[in-house]
């Protein structure tokens, strides 16, 4: 019952921001408007920011080989990768699991049994939760644009204190997770979890990985807004902030396929303090096409890899 309730009430956010964001748009964009914006150089952003996304795929399958390796389960960087790849796409799927129930399946089907397969996903997600918690907070702190005025020794404190928590959450991960597996996932949690969970250093590296990604997908923002607005002052940091917190905000409301809507309102939000109405828009609508061409980018290598990869292997 609870479960429902929670999946009605997400599909309401996530309807509600998408009915949020598309009158804001209407309103404040004028025909004026999108005539200016519509040049080459809108493509070229869009491209540029695309092919920075498109590094998630396979900086995450290295970071869950490592953490299936660490488990027992050797696979290969270039079928995770692939299986990333094909899978991704899926998350435009209203409810936002059809990556999860692809990737599963698709996992299953080359080898990966379920429990490491949900252990390290559900590492996984974690992990890139509280990177982009991290990312999110490092960038706000650090923002030129009036979020935050705090003194070189102020931010040093930040630093330490933020390095710190991260340390304390990962020596106890792996204590508190067989408790969080109980909670989601009880009918795969009745055995012993010992020798299945990734070891401290692994799940440093892996959160170092999925921060790594954040980072990227940033540089790509930044240089968009830098081709698409040449004339305007641009803050990476809060570029960087607002899309890390958007994602964070989108997971935690997974109504609307790929956080549609959730995202553009809190990166709006974050970016009001930096660009007008229009401009904000512009950098967000073009930001949200580039993570689209990035996932199908993704979608296309990996389908290529898994069609010549079973051109050599028929009898898979």
């Amino acid at each position: 019952m609870l479960k429902k309730i929670y999946r009605l009430l997400a599909l309401l956010i996530g309807l509600a921001a998408i009915i949020v964001f598309a009158g804001y748009s209407i309103k404040t964009l004028s025909i004026e408007n999108i005539s200016h914006y519509a040049r080459s150089q809108v493509l070229e952003g869009i491209i540029v920011a695309a092919l920075f996304y498109a590094t998630i795929i396979p900086v995450s399958a290295w970071a869950w080989k490592n953490m299936l390796a660490n488990i027992n389960c050797p696979r290969s960087w270039y079928e995770l990768s692939m299986i990333m790849g094909i899978t991704q796409i899926a998350k435009y799927l209203p409810g936002n699991i059809g990556q999860h129930i692809g990737r599963a399946a698709m996992s299953m089907t080359r080898g990966i049994s379920i429990r490491p397969f949900l252990l390290t996903v559900f590492s996984e997600t974690l992990l890139t939760l509280l990177a982009a918690l991290a990312i999110g907070s490092v960038g706000v702190f650090f923002s030129q644009s009036g979020l935050t005025g705090f003194a070189f020794v102020h931010q040093t404190i930040f630093i330490l204190t933020l390095i710190g928590i991260l340390v304390l959450a990962l020596l106890l991960y792996r204590p508190l997770v067989p408790h969080l597996l109980k909670r989601f996932f009880p009918a795969h949690t009745n055995s012993s979890l010992e020798g299945l969970l990734p070891g401290t250093f692994t799940l440093l590296r892996s959160f170092a990985a999925y921060s790594l990604n954040y980072v990227m997908i940033g540089i790509g923002f930044f240089l968009m807004a830098t081709i698409l607005l040449p004339d305007v002052k641009h803050d990476f940091m809060l570029l960087l902030a607002s899309f890390s917190l958007a994602w964070v905000a989108g997971f935690v409301a997974p109504g609307a396929p790929a956080g549609l809507g959730v995202r553009e309102v809190i990166m709006l939000g974050v970016l009001s303090t930096n660009y007008s109405g229009s401009n904000g828009l512009l950098i967000i609508a073009s930001f949200r096409l580039a993570t689209i061409l990035g996932d199908s980018l993704c979608f296309l290598i990996a389908y290529l890899m898994l069609f010549f990869s079973r051109r050599a292997t028929p009898s898979s």
